[in-house]
């Protein structure tokens, strides 16, 4: 049963932006995307695109904001992913891996949250 966001006055209108545009179009997948979700997609502007596609918050501060979002399993998975990053980047030379955590946890926390929120699921799974 699917959570009704649109009256509940806890979330705000960023996240109801969100959380309709995921509703309506569905989530992005990690091997690609649907060409209706493609075409929805190109009809928001610049920054709505920014908006549904990426959280800058979780872009600088990961697995506090998840934890701040209740979503503690992904910090968890997080946190795990990042000591083995931590350690190929110490015994190789890819520092950039770092980045890319934080760029693939930017990428997907409100699909995440979008999860917990409105379709009730919190799983172990990046």
């Amino acid at each position: 049963m699917k959570h009704d966001y649109m009256n509940d006055p806890s979330i705000s209108d960023k996240w109801k932006f969100r959380f309709s545009f995921l509703d309506k179009n569905g989530v992005p997948g990690f091997w690609g995307n649907t060409p209706e979700w493609k075409a929805a997609y190109k009809k928001l502007t610049f920054g709505q695109r920014l908006k549904v596609a990426m959280n800058f918050y979780a872009l600088f501060f990961s697995v506090i904001y998840l934890l701040i979002l209740g979503l503690w399993k992904k910090a968890v998975v997080v946190i795990l992913l990042q000591i083995l990053v931590g350690f190929i980047v110490f015994l190789t030379d890819f520092g950039w891996l770092g980045s890319v955590v934080s760029l693939w946890v930017a990428f997907r926390t409100n699909i995440w949250y979008y999860q917990k929120v409105v379709l009730k699921q919190q799983d172990w799974g990046l």
